[in-house]
């Protein structure tokens, strides 16, 4: 009996590690990031592992299931960016490992418009880690310090306007 209570103890930490989203350091966000932005998330929806849309409130994510909750990001300004162009509206993933419900997502962002700064990777406009992401604005100056970019003029991101090219080689 001993024993089996012993090796019960010893995997709670593993079992409870499990559940939790993958974190990310601001240097390993900074560093990472080929786009810092500003935006807002305006909306949350849910894609099946074909890309269609699901409504249902009652839909989930988590392990066995192909669903993917995004999160409907605004830009706002782009502070840096190594691309071309970068979409007025990102839907960035968040972590599908994770046991969530598209009615819970959606309930956390209902009165969700404040601005963060948005930090992703790649061409597509990846998250750094799944489903991290978003900083508070107040780590801006330190964000473009690890990053390496100096002080970037802000502008507004509107297509018809020439992208600000920061970072990149």
């Amino acid at each position: 009996m001993r024993r089996i209570l012993l090796t019960v103890l010893s995997l709670l930490p593993a079992v409870a590690l499990a559940g939790f989203p993958f974190e990310a350091t601001l240097e390993e966000m900074a560093t990472g990031a080929d786009h810092v932005l500003i935006g807002r998330v305006t909306g949350v929806d849910m894609v099946d592992g074909s890309g269609r849309q699901i409504r249902d409130p009652e839909a989930r994510t988590g392990p066995g299931l192909n669903n993917q909750i995004r999160l409907r990001i605004a830009v706002d300004e782009v502070v840096v960016t190594n691309a071309p162009k970068v979409p007025a509206v990102l839907h960035v993933p968040l972590a599908s490992h994770l046991h969530y419900s598209l009615g819970q997502i959606q309930a956390a962002h209902a009165q969700d418009s404040e601005q963060r700064l948005i930090l992703l990777k790649g061409p597509d406009f990846q998250s750094i880690k799944p489903g991290v992401f978003m900083r508070p604005l107040k780590d801006k100056e330190e964000v473009l310090r690890l990053h390496g970019s100096g002080a970037p003029q802000l502008r507004p991101n509107n297509s018809s306007k020439p992208t600000l090219l920061r970072g990149a080689a």
